[in-house]
């Protein structure tokens, strides 16, 4: 069925109107601690990438008898030469995310070329 999709152009196209959201690519800094080059949230490069499409992913309980939080995920699908790197963070509405893995690269599927992001974030 999805093979079908992308040989639609009408389906196509419907699909690339839906890549309208923008999200902000967050680097840390650097800092020096005891010797050490360490990430320094407090100093971040933000970067807003646009032409994204978010989607909630995945949802879980973290608990041990008792609830002691909650994982969110999204997968987002942002232009494939977006400057997101292993260790970024991406703010999305406010809330930000850790990126999980890798950004991981589809090609070779026309105007749908795009870089995948999966991410979590924890809250409770």
């Amino acid at each position: 069925m999805a093979l079908l999709i992308f040989m639609d152009r009408e389906a196509n196209d419907m699909l690339l109107r839906l890549w309208h959201t923008t999200i902000t690519r967050l680097r840390p800094g650097v800092k020096t601690q005891r010797g050490t080059e360490m990430p320094d949230w407090e100093n971040v490069d933000r970067l807003d990438i646009n032409e994204c499409l978010v989607q909630p992913s995945t949802t879980s309980l973290s608990q041990d008898g008792r609830v002691q939080g909650v994982i969110d995920g999204l997968t987002a699908c942002c232009p494939v030469d977006a400057d997101i790197l292993p260790g970024d963070r991406i703010e999305y509405y406010g809330d930000v995310y850790t990126i999980v893995g890798d950004p991981m690269l589809w090609r070779d599927v026309g105007k749908l070329e795009h870089m995948q992001l999966n991410l979590q974030r924890w809250h409770g």
